[in-house]
């Protein structure tokens, strides 16, 4: 029983992508009733009961909006069948649910994060459970209440489903559980924690002696000469890729933010990979580590931002106040026109 409890952390994040897997392809949304009926009969009744309907997942859909897209710009319309804010609209919700299937597909790899993390007692373990296990709950809970509706609708596959989905949410509470009361000091990977410092990625720090007066001058000069060459030869044609080209600019970055993943894994297994584990052991850990930096990365940024919103907004709203003090209370704008 004791082994079943140790092992239970790493089982939970495989039936939790067992679910995401299984929502790109399936989703259910609630129907309400297109009219209230006046009748007080039961079948009235039970027509104007919301019903749950499954659809298809965001795979289907952005690949049927992909197609309507390209069949809507095939055929010549007339003038006045708005048709390019049409496009535009379809072309909005296309952008959300592609980033709907990024944040799917992040989430599922977390899972991977989350189980290696713990089997390999990684230092950021429980970091990485503290965000996943609330987010699985968060995900979860609407899933038991559209099949739990489902159910009472007396579809048959919803049964089955219904208390796979109860497992999954039981195990997932038991796990987060197990992982928060662990005090056992988790110390795999303590390399790891260093591998922002310049010295452990392989830089040497900067030579602080002062110099000659006409260094910063040319460090500026140069500053300036790339900053123009990047403009003209990077930014500008970027932006008219992305402006003219949206898809294959898009399958382009992903592209770049692929090699740019696959950089840092390997860095990290370089710096802080343990020399006992082998190569697949230091891979995975190194993959969890990017995501654990990407997560604390992302928090941290929201956060900043946060502050200098309510900042700056406080700010406005000072200066608003003294404006209205000054002009209603004081009068100096009235005595200043005197003059």
């Amino acid at each position: 029983m004791e082994k079943l409890k140790k092992q239970l952390p790493i089982i939970t994040p495989i039936f939790i992508a067992i679910v995401i897997i299984h929502s790109l392809f399936v989703d259910y949304t609630v129907q309400f009733p297109d009219y209230i009926a006046a009748e007080t009969s039961e079948s009235a009744m039970e027509s104007m009961k919301p019903k749950v309907i499954s659809e298809n997942g965001v795979l289907n859909r952005i690949s049927y909006l992909e197609s309507f897209l390209v069949e809507l710009e095939s055929r010549e319309l007339p003038v006045d069948t708005e048709q390019e804010e049409t496009k535009d609209n379809i072309k909005r919700v296309l952008v959300g649910q592609k980033l709907l299937l990024g944040l799917s597909l992040f989430y599922l790899l977390l899972t991977f994060s989350t189980a290696v993390s713990y089997a390999f007692r990684v230092w950021f373990h429980k970091s990485l459970a503290n965000v996943f296990y609330p987010v699985s709950f968060l995900v979860l809970a609407p899933k038991v209440f559209f099949q739990f509706n489902l159910m009472l609708q007396k579809e048959v596959l919803s049964y089955f489903y219904f208390v796979f989905l109860v497992f999954t949410y039981v195990i997932t509470i038991i796990s987060y559980r197990l992982i928060l009361k662990n005090k056992e000091l988790a110390e795999g990977f303590q390399s790891l924690q260093f591998s922002s410092s310049l010295e452990e990625e392989g830089r040497s720090p900067s030579n602080t002696k002062t110099g000659s007066i006409f260094a910063p001058v040319f460090h500026v000069a140069i500053i300036i000469l790339i900053g123009i060459l990047i403009g003209n030869l990077i930014y500008i044609p970027l932006f008219l890729l992305q402006k003219h080209y949206v898809t294959e600019f898009s399958y382009f970055i992903f592209f770049l933010l692929g090699l740019l993943s696959l950089f840092y894994i390997f860095n990290y297994k370089k710096v802080g990979g343990e020399p006992n584990s082998n190569n697949w052991k230091n891979l995975a850990v190194s993959f969890a580590y990017l995501q654990f930096r990407f997560l604390r990365n992302s928090f941290w940024a929201v956060f900043s931002t946060i502050l200098i919103v309510l900042f700056v907004t406080f700010l406005f709203s000072l200066l608003l106040f003294n404006i209205d003090l000054i002009q209603n209370h004081l009068g100096l704008f009235g005595k200043a026109t005197e003059f």
